[in-house]
């Protein structure tokens, strides 16, 4: 289903939407991706972005070209672009983009991999976002409030469903992975170094791709990844508002989420992940990521609650 009107849904607007149950709806499909069939019934048709292999520049959707003109045209000042994204046949990825907007197609009359021009809007796999187009963001370490980017694709490598949220404001970006907070920059307007240009001129980005179409002329392949659920917000969702959109896809039924529990002796602790799968009981074996715990009482009751395993 895809919408391009502005709907309500938990006081937020959604101005683009694609779930693929339907097809590619008015995305239009590049390359070798293909609309398929995932095994998790929370997710039930879904978008490969490049069943053909990894190849420069494509293999992507091309979302409707007039997103952001739209967005502009309402004089709104803050976005969020969201979707669900699982690693697919993707095999080496760290480079990739996995969201990327611009001006025009890509060139490939002066370089064999292809070359994007300005604006830029990229959402790289690693978890760095790059805007240039008026004003310039870099997202440096600087900008940073922990004072340095995480850089990582081993978000990814478990090959199971994960939800990838970037936030905008004037003065202000974050990534999410799972409804955790990875990146936040704070932007400064007075410098130039901002995105105000997103907001007042981003309707020159007409050339919109979900899944590859990397930046200028670097020379990185499409991932290969598969997406569901892709939302783009006139919002800068909060982290509680990213983790009701996660809790209302996959109502986590299959480890019974429920609220409280008892204070009586804790029998046993097991951890999922977010997408419902049992991971273990042993904590210490996690790798880094997020997951549900799953706390079970002498008396039969239990609880559930949202972690975060930092990296070893």
């Amino acid at each position: 289903m895809a919408i391009m009107s502005s709907v309500f849904m938990n006081a937020q607007t959604v101005i683009y939407s694609n779930d693929f149950e339907n097809g590619a709806g008015d995305a239009a499909i590049v390359g070798s991706g293909q609309i398929i069939t995932d095994d998790d019934a929370n997710f039930g048709n879904v978008f490969h972005n490049a069943v053909g292999g990894q190849e420069f520049r494509q293999n992507y959707l091309l979302l409707p070209s007039d997103i952001f003109a739209n967005y502009v045209n309402n004089a709104h000042t803050e976005l969020t672009i969201s979707f669900w994204v699982k690693q697919g046949t993707a095999i080496d990825y760290f480079w990739t983009p996995i969201f990327t907007g611009y001006g025009d197609a890509p060139d490939f009359s002066t370089d064999p991999n292809g070359v994007n021009g300005f604006p830029v809007l990229a959402l790289e796999s690693r978890l760095e976002v790059r805007f240039n187009w008026q004003t310039f963001s870099d997202f440096k370490d600087a900008e940073n409030v922990t004072g340095t980017n995480t850089l990582s694709t081993a978000w990814l490598d478990d090959q199971v469903w994960h939800f990838y949220a970037a936030t905008f404001t004037p003065s202000d970006a974050k990534v999410y992975i799972d409804g955790v907070l990875q990146n936040h920059w704070t932007l400064s307007v007075n410098d130039g170094n901002s995105i105000n240009g997103l907001f007042n001129a981003g309707a020159d980005i007409d050339y919109i791709c979900l899944g590859g179409n990397q930046a200028f002329d670097w020379p990185d392949i499409d991932p290969a990844y598969m997406f569901d659920d892709v939302k783009i917000y006139s919002d800068a969702l909060t982290e509680t508002q990213i983790n009701g959109v996660i809790n209302a896809k996959m109502n986590l039924t299959s480890i019974n989420k429920i609220k409280g529990g008892s204070n009586g002796v804790v029998e046993a602790e097991s951890y999922y992940r977010i997408s419902g799968q049992l991971v273990g009981d042993n904590y210490a074996a996690l790798k880094a990521g997020v997951y549900v715990k799953k706390t079970t009482y002498s008396d039969g009751t239990f609880k559930t609650s949202k972690i975060v395993k930092a990296q070893k």
